[in-house]
């Protein structure tokens, strides 16, 4: 039995100690990334394509090659996928339908283990996604979502304990274990949430974050964090009526902003809306009238849509705006009488 000497001398490291390097699975450009025994952030709001983003990873377990990104090795690699907040069907649906077209074969058993743990209680998740790992020794884990291995996710010591168990078995497997959480609710704060976000940005190597354009529906995956590669690359993509992801084409310097106001300046007749969403009433509270345009709409289904709506209504003369006490907007429907003289202005009815 060795002695506390012995074992702390074990984990010395001076200039002649042979230590391994970092080995990556994937690369990007010109630039390695997720490196095997260490700990990915994969961070975003909610529903800004974190999951497509594991599903690509994960197909570049079977494909050499998908959206820009590249397996640095040949041999194909063994993926375990950790589903903590879907439905079995939601999973069952992106490991056949996403995953088998992404690689454009049946999914070959050998290389994927997935398993679904939303049933469990949060106390046995992470011994259940320990045994997956022990028992499969995986290149690659997606741990989708890490927030539901604790019980408060701003408890400090919860927090340490997962992040310590899940490096440690980073470490001695050999996978890179990406971890997927999201960021705090607030649109401007970017940070990952809880104590468990701050152990995490911490302790990954790196750290990836998703964004969606609620008016181009454009998805985009960027680094923002590294421990030795900088990537400055940007992955953008769409999805496809099929729902999988295809790289976004463009011209160089172009921006999909301007291409969703023409497309919603086509599709929008704001002298044919204006009028049903005011229904009877003459005057409505602005909150109630965006409110109503967006739910009622389907062609006005977002931002930029809504504000090609107000632009139309206003060159139209279609409304007035005002204000109540310097705080309340309301929107007043016009009458074809109070509009400019000698103007032809369309029909409001």
């Amino acid at each position: 039995m060795k002695s506390e000497y012995e074992e702390i001398l074990a984990r010395r490291i001076t200039p002649d100690t042979t230590v391994p390097q970092h080995d990556f699975l994937f690369r990007w450009g010109d630039r390695p990334c997720f490196a095997r025994g260490e700990l990915v952030a994969l961070t975003g709001k909610a529903k800004s394509g974190k999951t497509f983003v594991c599903s690509i990873l994960m197909a570049l377990g079977v494909r050499p090659q998908l959206m820009g990104l590249s397996r640095l090795r040949g041999e194909m690699l063994r993926v375990v996928w950790i589903d903590t907040e879907q439905s079995e069907d939601s999973t069952h649906e992106i490991l056949c339908h996403r995953i088998g077209s992404l690689i454009g074969q049946a999914i070959p058993e050998e290389q994927y283990y997935v398993y679904n743990l939303r049933r469990d209680n949060w106390q046995d998740r992470l011994h259940w996604a320990e045994m997956c790992i022990v028992q499969h020794k995986p290149d690659l884990v997606i741990f989708d979502g890490i927030r539901d291995v604790v019980g408060d996710i701003n408890n400090y010591t919860e927090a340490q304990t997962v992040l310590d168990k899940l490096l440690s078995l980073a470490s001695w497997s050999r996978a890179c274990i990406v971890c997927v959480l999201h960021q705090n609710k607030a649109l401007e704060d970017k940070t990952l949430r809880g104590a468990l976000g701050t152990e995490l940005q911490n302790k990954s190597y790196e750290t990836y974050e998703c964004q969606k354009d609620l008016d181009t529906r454009l998805f985009t995956l960027k680094q923002t964090a590294t421990r030795k590669y900088d990537i400055g690359a940007k992955l953008e993509f769409t999805v496809n009526a099929d729902g999988l992801p295809i790289l976004e084409q463009r011209a160089r310097n172009q921006d999909p902003r301007q291409n969703a106001y023409s497309l919603y300046a086509s599709q929008i007749h704001a002298q044919e809306i204006i009028p049903k969403v005011f229904g009877s009433l003459t005057s409505m509270r602005a909150y109630d009238f965006k409110q109503k345009a967006m739910r009622c709409f389907p062609e006005v289904n977002c931002e930029t849509a809504y504000r090609e709506l107000l632009r139309q209504a206003y060159q139209m003369e279609l409304i007035d705006k005002r204000k109540i006490n310097d705080n309340e907007t309301y929107y007043d429907l016009r009458s074809t009488s109070e509009k400019g003289q000698g103007e032809e202005m369309p029909s409001l009815f």
